[in-house]
């Protein structure tokens, strides 16, 4: 069994030190905040669960009290979000005093507990996501990538785009519709011109989801420029 030697010096430095909390600490004092302090305290929550909201999750914010001078005139106020309106798990919440003219920063801290899917066993690549690919799980949504943030919604019976291993989170960037085309995936190229349509075959060099623009080589080897139609066919316009 350990002891803890806590006489000599040891002790005269502790005792100094609880003076000292004793000293400087005043509870009734700490305490002390103003109706103003305090609606502007409820104003930055109110405004960073607003925020908060679509991210699909129950968050859990934390604000710093304002200095009451910094405020005193400021009455009618506009709250923002600095560096492009991210939210982290660490901010500062800015609030643009409308009456005075100046802004005013207050610190904030949110968490946001929230479901995401990862990876039940390995998903190989060019496999569809089925049920019972994904494991929900539970976590500060914040910690993962936006990407990352997902729902069985927008996964389940899409390709994978490469191997995802167990464990792994799903991001939106790892899977493509079902109804786009993939590099080297050979293709039907359409060509219209009033009623007239043209077919022939051809190699997609890039991937593309329905809508979007992708070359491909014909059988001639020209490279030509097309929008996929569906998971075969790109059509090219002239």
């Amino acid at each position: 069994m350990t002891r803890t030697d806590l006489s000599g010096t040891r002790l005269k430095t502790l005792g100094f030190a609880l003076l000292c909390l004793a000293t400087f600490y005043n509870p009734a004092k700490a305490t002390e905040i103003s109706g103003l302090q305090q609606a502007i305290m409820q104003e930055t929550e109110d405004y960073l669960a607003e925020q908060a909201a679509s991210l699909d999750g129950t968050p859990t914010i934390h604000v710093s009290v304002p200095k009451a001078q910094s405020f005193e005139t400021c009455h009618d106020r506009v709250y923002f979000l600095p560096n492009k309106g991210t939210l982290r798990a660490s901010m500062s919440v800015g609030i643009r005093c409308m009456d005075s003219g100046k802004t005013e920063y207050l610190r904030a801290a949110l968490s946001v507990t929230g479901h995401y899917y990862v990876a039940a066993q390995t998903i190989e690549m060019g496999q569809a996501i089925m049920p019972a690919h994904l494991e929900e799980k539970q976590g500060d949504l914040l910690k993962l990538q936006a990407s990352a943030r997902t729902t069985p919604k927008q996964l389940l019976g899409h390709i994978a785009n490469s191997r995802i291993p167990a464990g792994r989170p799903i991001k939106l960037n790892m899977i493509r519709s079902p109804q786009s085309i993939s590099k080297g995936q050979p293709v039907r190229l359409q060509v219209s011109h009033g009623a007239l349509t043209v077919t022939q075959q051809g190699e997609a060099l890039s991937t593309a989801d329905v809508g979007g623009s992708i070359q491909v080589k014909t059988g001639t080897g020209k490279v030509i420029m097309g929008t996929v139609i569906n998971a075969n066919t790109v059509n090219v316009l002239f």
